[in-house]
């Protein structure tokens, strides 16, 4: 038996109250859902709330134990197990980026292409540090950003991408090079203070670095981004 769209919208609606933020999580777990109260419903022969209190409970939520407990009341007393599905998606998405990143990061150094850019932007920035010494370490710190300034401008845009947990994870992840250097800009700044003859190469090289980590971020955050706006547009639209 198929759910009707007005249950659908109820189990969407039981899932915002339940506190799913992330819109991406929801929805797998909107799928899951329906799917398995359709299941209880044609095998077992129950209703549709009898099946979808079965169904909360199967996630590790309990029910609670009241004297005349109302289908709402039990349906919204506890949310552990959906925070623990959470939490584990958390995790697997994590680690799937991290590889994803690191993996991305393999195929710049096997494309000529980038190779070729990985050089030119080498001699370029050698030569404003040559001429324009501090001046670099900022064209360093902005140019490590770019990542951040993406993901900034999305979030402000709109509530797709500061509400997807994917989205969210993969900019924390593409945001390293930008902690690197201004994690090593801060121990610079507390190690040589106060001295006249600062080794400033320190931030020509590890901006040279730290290059190739921006671009795999930036390019792997914007295939997400991409890959999830679609996802979220055929969601609204559906």
């Amino acid at each position: 038996m198929n759910l009707t769209k007005e249950e659908i919208q109820y189990i969407d609606n039981y899932l915002v109250k339940n506190d799913i933020k992330y819109w991406d999580v929801r929805a797998e777990l909107l799928d899951h859902i329906i799917s398995s109260v359709e299941d209880k419903i044609k095998k077992e022969g129950i209703s549709f709330r009898e099946a979808l209190l079965e169904v909360h409970e199967g996630f590790g939520n309990k029910l609670g134990h009241f004297k005349s407990p109302s289908f709402e009341r039990k349906l919204y007393y506890s949310n552990k197990g959906f925070k623990r599905f959470e939490r584990e998606k958390q995790k697997e998405i994590g680690k799937k980026y991290r590889r994803l990143h690191w993996q991305g990061l393999k195929n710049l150094f096997l494309s000529p292409k980038f190779l070729l850019e990985y050089v030119l932007f080498g001699i370029g920035f050698y030569l404003c540090f040559l001429n324009f010494t501090k001046l670099t370490i900022v064209i360093g710190l902005i140019l490590l950003m770019v990542p951040t300034f993406f993901s900034g401008f999305h979030s402000i845009k709109n509530k797709m991408a500061r509400r997807s947990l994917n989205i969210v994870l993969t900019t924390g992840i593409s945001i390293l090079p930008w902690s690197l250097y201004n994690l090593s800009l801060q121990v610079f700044n507390m190690t040589f203070e106060g001295e006249e003859n600062k080794p400033y190469y320190l931030f020509l090289i590890l901006t040279i670095l730290c290059y190739p980590l921006m671009r795999s971020g930036l390019n792997i955050y914007l295939k997400i981004y991409n890959d999830f706006k679609n996802q979220y547009h055929l969601m609204v639209n559906s």
